[in-house]
């Protein structure tokens, strides 16, 4: 697979993006399937007070995941050095534009009917369709995502510059500044869940605490006894995190919109963080072979990402549905893991090596050296 040329490559990072990609296909295909053809539509949001189940329910959760690892990756092999700007955009773009481009033209194809430049043009530029105000059908669906990404894409070099000259403790409060400002707007009538979900305002929270994460695993992991612990903290930042996703669950989940939900992001971030900097530090004894496929996984998870709508709903529309059991949400998660996954593993993987990698080995070093030593406080 290509590995970023700025970037030190740590196989477990493609396993958490494995396992992000995941949490999001069997989400959407445990909302999906029962509204299809062949699923037998339970109407209203599914609730439960199993914790793992719950984690499905509210898989959305995994963009929170992959949010927190790109403020993560890029602070993490930054390590107190700064990136030339326009380098990192060109590398970014190179990452990400070439399948957001192709998806973007077959959603068009699909849905000529349905062609406006205005929209096409608001696409065409991601950091324009915040909030998915514009898509193409199932090729475009989750663009929304990108454009988020690509907001926060082009402030990192100044947010890494900022955690390099004046620490953590900048990038925490503008953590506070962003919760006020949505409580603000919550109080002013917005949508508090739209704003949470969709937009930078409630997502920069979690870009913002993976760049904190990658300052406190490279401090406290710099003793022996500092990585034991945090090795030995990874069962229970897997427990705080089920918990986190199962209180969320039961306070009546994504639908709910409510003023708590301001601070849900942050919350969300910080548990996503603590599995992440445990699970980079934990000894786990598993097969080689295991842990090479789901790096491999984690390597195409963007294609994965992006496309599993088409995937999901092309099985949908054919009414490929299993039926095993009464309940068609069951039958949607046995559904994903025989059908979906497979699917979506094949597709993702023609998309990476004919779309994605030829773009990938053209990117260059952006990193430089500060003119004089920094150091990033915590």
């Amino acid at each position: 697979m290509e590995k970023s040329v700025n970037i030190s490559y740590l196989p477990r990072l493609d396993h958490l993006r494995a396992f992000a990609a995941l949490i999001v296909l069997y989400y959407h295909s445990f909302q999906l399937l029962p509204q299809s053809a062949g699923g037998n539509l339970i109407e209203g949001w599914v609730h439960t007070k199993n914790p793992l189940l719950a984690m499905v329910v509210e898989g959305h959760s995994g963009v929170a995941l992959f949010m927190v690892l790109s403020g993560f990756i890029f602070t993490w092999g930054a390590n107190g050095r700064e990136v030339a700007y326009l380098g990192f955009l060109r590398n970014r773009l190179l990452r990400i534009y070439p399948l957001y481009a192709w998806l973007l033209l077959v959603g068009i194809a699909m849905t000529p009917d349905a062609v406006d430049p205005a929209r096409i043009l608001e696409m065409a530029v991601p950091f324009l369709n915040a909030g998915n105000k514009a898509t193409y059908g199932v090729a475009t669906s989750l663009f929304w995502t990108v454009a988020v990404e690509f907001q926060f894409y082009l402030i990192f070099p100044f947010l890494l510059s900022i955690l390099n000259r004046q620490g953590c403790r900048q990038l925490a409060l503008m953590i506070l500044c962003a919760f006020v400002y949505r409580l603000i707007a919550d109080q002013f009538g917005a949508n508090s869940r739209a704003i949470a979900y969709w937009t930078i305002v409630g997502r920069i929270d979690q870009f913002l605490i993976g760049m904190i994460a990658a300052v406190a695993l490279r401090r406290w992991s710099g003793t022996p006894q500092g990585a034991l612990w945090l090795g030995r903290a990874f069962l229970p930042a897997i427990l705080s995190m089920l918990t986190l996703i199962t209180v969320f669950h039961r306070a009546g989940g994504y639908p709910v919109i409510a003023t708590w939900k301001t601070v849900w992001p942050t919350v969300e971030a910080a548990g996503w963080a603590f599995v992440i900097i445990t699970y980079l530090s934990v000894r786990m004894p598993g097969s080689a072979a295991l842990s090479r496929m789901a790096a491999y996984i984690g390597s195409i998870s963007y294609s994965i990402y992006l496309t599993n709508f088409i995937v999901i709903t092309q099985i949908g529309r054919y009414g490929d549905v299993l039926q095993l059991v009464p309940n068609p949400h069951i039958n949607a998660l046995l559904t994903c893991t025989v059908v979906v996954l497979p699917a979506s593993i094949a597709l993702s993987t023609l998309t990476y090596f004919a779309i994605e990698q030829p773009f990938m080995k053209m990117r260059r070093k952006y990193m430089v050296e500060p003119q004089q030593p920094l150091r990033m406080a915590a």
